[in-house]
């Protein structure tokens, strides 16, 4: 059974994790190491968007220069440094010294992804509103998401849209109470899925199903077009942060997560 451990940062600590003093915990050739960023922190910190900003290559400067609003420039200038700490801790180089490939799909992948110890990294990153996630694995395809629940999106018609009819009828069968969990449950799922297997949402979300009944282990259900996926990927739910949906699929085996903080939660929405 896949375990999930929450471990909290002491108190104060709310910056983002600095490598160079704890250096990467070890990970587990089964185990997936998911990292949750604040990223609301701007007003609060300007030198540690200087700080992310410098291990940043010339490229993601100029993505971020192309942000109109500060505030989202700033949240995508965090969640990259931070990845890039997290990354380079795990493959014992320094941040500003790794460089990155994209996959058919647009997957990112490092491009030597030789660990310290042999083995290789494997990642993913996902942000939404005030949150981002980063996910690393060993040697092992993985896929994460997160997503702000809203409640005031359409999510019956979104459901409609990209769901496939059985997890449409799982959705209507849901109490009203927990129809917008159940959806962005499913959609956190869904994309995690389809980052985990590298084949982007461009192929669709209507050929497999997963589990989003609220309080049901996550699950990969279905997948119409393989036969075997549900013996070759596993889905874990995450919890990281109130208001906040979040799902982890990674190749098999998984014998535990390890959320960690680099920063405390966003409050409560």
């Amino acid at each position: 059974m896949t375990t999930v451990a929450h471990e909290a940062p002491a108190a104060g600590a709310w910056r983002p994790w600095d490598v160079r003093a704890a250096g990467a915990p070890a990970l587990g050739v089964a185990d997936v190491h998911v990292w949750r960023v604040r990223l609301d922190v701007a007003d609060a910190a300007p030198r540690l968007v200087r700080e992310c900003a410098d291990v940043l290559s010339a490229a993601e400067r100029a993505r971020a220069g192309r942000f109109h609003a500060a505030a989202h420039r700033d949240r995508f200038v965090v969640a990259h440094g931070v990845l890039r700490r997290v990354l380079g801790a795990y493959a014992g180089r320094e941040p500003q010294a790794l460089e990155f490939t994209t996959g058919l799909a647009g997957k990112p992948a490092l491009a030597d992804a030789r660990a310290g110890d042999g083995g290789t990294i494997e990642f993913n990153l996902s942000h939404s509103a005030d949150l981002a996630v980063v996910a690393v694995a060993r040697g092992r395809a993985v896929g994460v998401d997160v997503e702000r629940e809203d409640a005031a999106i359409e999510h019956e018609s979104l459901s409609e849209h990209f769901f496939s009819p059985g997890e449409c009828a799982e959705l209507r069968a849901v109490g009203e109470a927990g129809r917008v969990a159940g959806f962005f449950a499913a959609w956190s799922r869904k994309e995690a899925y389809l980052k985990a297997t590298g084949e982007g949402i461009t192929n669709g979300l209507h050929h497999f199903d997963v589990s989003l009944a609220p309080g049901a282990p996550a699950r990969l259900l279905e997948d119409r077009s393989d036969g075997s996926a549900c013996d070759r990927w596993v889905m874990a739910a995450l919890d990281p942060a109130p208001g906040y949906a979040g799902a982890l699929v990674v190749e098999a085996p998984l014998d535990a997560v390890r959320l960690l903080d680099a920063g405390p939660c966003p409050a409560p929405r």
